[in-house]
């Protein structure tokens, strides 16, 4: 207030007699202040503030959408999920291969002890060979795994592919959030940075005027400090805010991979309207959340997949049935009798039925693990639901505040453009004075700080409630 009403003693003292020493008579009325002097301060403060924001959003720069989009592509946490995706996949193709029958070949070269010959009568014996050759082929099919065992264990491993690829979505659609968030951020800390250095010029050049005063002794030390002591209030002020406009680049930098070299401009006009869905019952948003949202069909498809697994591994427990075919191609072949050092095929078919106490007692610890695991994707479901409930209400009150908000700035605006425009005819007219400007200015700029903010804060609860219902993932 001390350097508006300073300037405002600029201002006036601008028309007052050339010299301290020489006052006007007292019956006459002080001179207002030269018209021009008073333009070329303020003639254009509406119009500059306009082509301030015109600078700042370009066609060609970048857009909230755009953020989104280029956020998905440079995640970590997305190219993380695409990895485990491609993991499950080959899990899955392993589930897939169990299916094949239990294929095997074998070659066999044996050198045998000699054994002396077995005598059967007065010139007759039999030869023991000394050397083994054995080729073998052999056919495993599990019977009863193809019908309790397989589908499951293969469904189960397609769901884990499914839940994978969910997640992968999920990550960008997080990244996406995450970036239009940023870009926001960034989008109001440029704008502090424009209002912040507007303030500055403002002091400064009121600044100006009150050394002028000072200089000519027509004001005392102490408000000239206090006015300094504003200016560098107000610089430091700039700086904190260019700091913070660094940090908020850098950040939506990271976000969407941009580089080092590439320069950022804002291309979403915030003073653009932007239309908010009615206000909705929390349960119907509720509803929708639990329907197009991806975390959710993320642990809904894993926790049926976990059961599959406990059904498919139970399957364990029971005897398996099994059947089998081999062909030996041996010299000698075990089955001639007597030894022949010739190469005879032999084949062998039959089924065969097996139980194992290890695997039975495996299969109980087992089927405990994947309950502990199911239950633990039950628990995260349930807090996620009871997490989307707030969040949702929390977004959707968050719009409502926001539409107050601006609708209440921008009746302060209106009020604020009008009282600067009534001081300044009045002014014209000599029915105000000069401090009375200075303060319209103020509440002026204070307006439009105020609106931009409320239209920045809408856009941010739009974006919170889209993603907490799920509206971001189409």
């Amino acid at each position: 207030m001390t350097s508006r009403i300073l300037f405002a003693a600029a201002l006036a003292a601008s028309a007052a007699a050339p010299s301290f020493a020489q006052p006007a008579p007292a019956p006459q009325r002080p001179a207002p202040p030269p018209t021009p002097a008073v333009t070329a301060r303020d003639e254009d403060v509406l119009a500059a503030f306009e082509r301030d924001l015109d600078a700042l959003f370009l066609s060609s720069g970048l857009t909230s959408e755009q953020a989104a989009s280029r956020a998905a592509g440079a995640s970590p946490a997305v190219r993380r999920r695409a990895a485990e995706m491609e993991a499950a996949i080959a899990s899955a193709e392993a589930a897939e291969l169990t299916r094949v029958p239990q294929v095997s070949l074998k070659a066999s070269y044996t050198r045998l002890s000699p054994l002396d010959p077995f005598v059967i009568g007065p010139g007759a014996q039999i030869e023991f060979l000394n050397n083994s050759y054995v080729g073998t082929a052999s056919v495993g099919v599990p019977l009863s795994d193809y019908v309790l065992r397989y589908p499951k264990l293969i469904d189960a491993a397609r769901l884990a592919t499914q839940t994978t690829k969910i997640s992968k979505r999920s990550s960008e659609v997080n990244a996406g959030q995450d970036a239009r968030v940023a870009y926001y951020e960034w989008v109001r800390a440029k704008l502090q940075v424009m209002i912040a250095r507007r303030q500055l010029t403002q002091v400064q050049t009121t600044l100006v005027q009150v050394r002028a005063l000072a200089g000519a002794q027509r004001l005392n030390k102490a408000d000239l400090m206090r006015v300094e002591s504003q200016e560098a209030s107000a610089e430091l002020v700039l700086d904190q805010l260019q700091n913070l406009a660094q940090l908020r680049e850098e950040q939506l930098r990271l976000l969407i991979g941009a580089h080092p070299t590439e320069s950022l401009a804002i291309g979403e006009d915030i003073r653009h309207e932007v239309a908010a869905p009615p206000a909705q019952n929390l349960d119907l948003l509720a509803a929708t959340a639990r329907a197009q949202r991806l975390e959710f069909r993320v642990l809904d498809t894993g926790i049926r997949a976990k059961e599959l697994q406990r059904e498919s591994e139970n399957a364990n427990r029971y005897p398996k049935l099994s059947a089998f075919l081999q062909a030996d191609y041996a010299r000698p072949n075990p089955r001639i009798f007597p030894q022949a050092d010739e190469f005879n095929f032999t084949w062998a078919a039959g089924l065969q039925l097996t139980w194992s106490l290890n695997d039975n007692l495996i299969t109980k610890t087992t089927d405990r693990r994947l309950a502990a695991e199911t239950n633990e994707l039950r628990a995260d479901r349930d807090n996620l639901e009871r997490g989307t409930r707030i969040e949702l209400m929390a977004a959707q009150q968050a719009v409502s505040l926001a539409q107050r908000s601006l609708s209440t700035s921008q009746k302060g605006l209106v009020a604020a453009e009008e009282s600067y425009r009534v001081r300044r005819a009045l002014l014209a007219a000599e029915r105000a004075t000069a401090v009375e400007i200075v303060d319209a200015e103020t509440e002026l700029t204070r307006s439009r700080i105020a609106s931009l903010n409320a239209r920045v804060d809408l856009r941010l609860a739009l974006t919170q409630l889209s993603h907490a219902t799920g509206g971001d993932t189409k």
